[in-house]
């Protein structure tokens, strides 16, 4: 047979016969292939993929060290394969729950502890999802406020609304010598497309068949009044806007801290590659929940708050991952609790404190195999014990 897998491991890039790297940046920066041929080949192109074989890319692991301020408890866990666990998690520190596939890490973090601190509301549109905490008896030490950042596409349309940018972009222009030579102000820009009401599109419904959505002309799929094409700041007219980068955005307007915060913080997370009016389901579940996660950052008072995040490396290459690292630092370094359920080691390496659970998946798993820093787990015989090693000893 023949196998072609997308792949970001370094372990799986090594073990393939052909490589073909892509890039060499994301988004209108990449679709190139940079380097094709066998691994040893690959690894003198050059290209950030071969910076991380060869090694001279590695995880940052010199992150600012955070020390518990309080214990979160959770007694009696016992849904699923959890074996009526008794656990006790830190608060203001990055901790990792990790162990093999199927050990009860997201039965524990996202379906009990996610599901009792920050409940779902019911709606008929997710009836069909399980709003019940996992089977347990208390949890108590908790933080007021806890926030599951998981790759649900719900209540993100855009990379601009999840951002809050439309708004005060609209400002900007409401405020710009055009705008005031047209007589134009805020509430004139922001009027919708009249044709599609400002979807940017027209459906046309086909009965039995699916509706067919067509680009509409009168706003260009801006979604945008005719009279905003009039107005100009830098050469670019509002509706344009729609159609640019996050990262060409920032370059026209990063000290207008109306935009430029939260657009700097986009970027931090790795997001400067997105359109403005991208649509969502366009985005990956990572995307969605790097821009979760620049919301969050966003917020000017968003301290003593938990954050759950389960495995937001799926997708992400090692370059982004090292990225996240310092993400998910800074979120503690605000004064908030982040648990990240997660299998790749370069994450969990940087972790300040490890609960792995195990020792396998399924019946046999569901138990408590280790607890401490990532240099107390890498020194015992569990399965996560020998990857961490590796990163902490800098051979992967």
């Amino acid at each position: 047979h023949s196998v072609i897998v997308v792949e970001h491991d370094l372990g799986v890039i090594k073990a393939a016969d052909k490589l073909v790297d892509m890039g060499p940046k994301s988004g209108d920066r990449g679709g190139r292939i940079v380097a094709a041929g066998p691994p040893s080949e690959l690894m003198k192109s050059g290209s950030i993929t071969a910076k991380w074989l060869i090694g001279d890319r590695r995880p940052t692991l010199d992150h600012e060290e955070h020390a518990p301020i309080a214990w979160m408890k959770i007694k009696g866990a016992r849904e699923n394969n959890l074996k009526d666990l008794t656990v006790e998690l830190p608060l203001g520190v990055l901790a990792g729950i990790c162990g093999t596939s199927g050990s009860g890490k997201s039965t524990l973090v996202r379906d009990t502890i996610g599901r009792a601190l920050a409940p779902k509301k019911f709606t008929t549109s997710v009836s069909y999802v399980p709003l019940e905490p996992g089977d347990h008896d208390s949890i108590s030490g908790n933080p007021e406020r806890a926030v599951v950042l998981d790759q649900g596409r719900k209540g993100i349309r855009n990379p601009g609304h999840a951002l809050g940018l439309f708004k005060p972009l609209v400002e900007i222009y409401a405020e710009s010598e055009d705008a005031e030579a047209l007589g134009l102000d805020y509430k004139s820009l922001n009027v919708p497309c009249s044709v599609c009401d400002g979807q940017g599109r027209i459906k046309t419904e086909m009965g039995f068949l699916p509706d067919v959505f067509e680009t509409c002309e009168a706003c260009k799929g801006t979604g945008r009044s005719p009279e905003a094409w009039d107005v100009r700041v830098k050469g670019v007219a509002l509706p344009e806007l729609n159609s640019m980068t996050l990262g060409q955005i920032y370059k026209m307007f990063k000290d207008d801290e109306r935009v430029g915060r939260r657009l700097r913080i986009a970027i931090e997370v790795g997001l400067d590659y997105l359109v403005l009016r991208q649509p969502s389901v366009t985005l990956s579940g990572g995307e969605i929940q790097r821009l979760k996660i620049a919301q969050e950052l966003s917020k000017k008072n968003s301290s003593g708050t938990l954050y759950i995040i389960d495995e937001p490396t799926v997708g992400q290459h090692l370059e982004d991952v090292d990225r996240l690292i310092g993400v998910l630092h800074r979120m503690v370094s605000k004064g908030n609790s982040v648990i990240v359920v997660e299998h790749h080691p370069h994450v969990l390496a940087a972790c300040d404190w490890l609960l792995e659970l195990g020792p396998v998946g399924g019946p046999e798993g569901g138990k408590i195999v280790a607890t401490g820093t990532p240099e107390e787990v890498a020194k015992m015989n569990t399965p996560t014990a020998p990857y961490l090693r590796e990163v902490l000893e800098g051979t992967q």
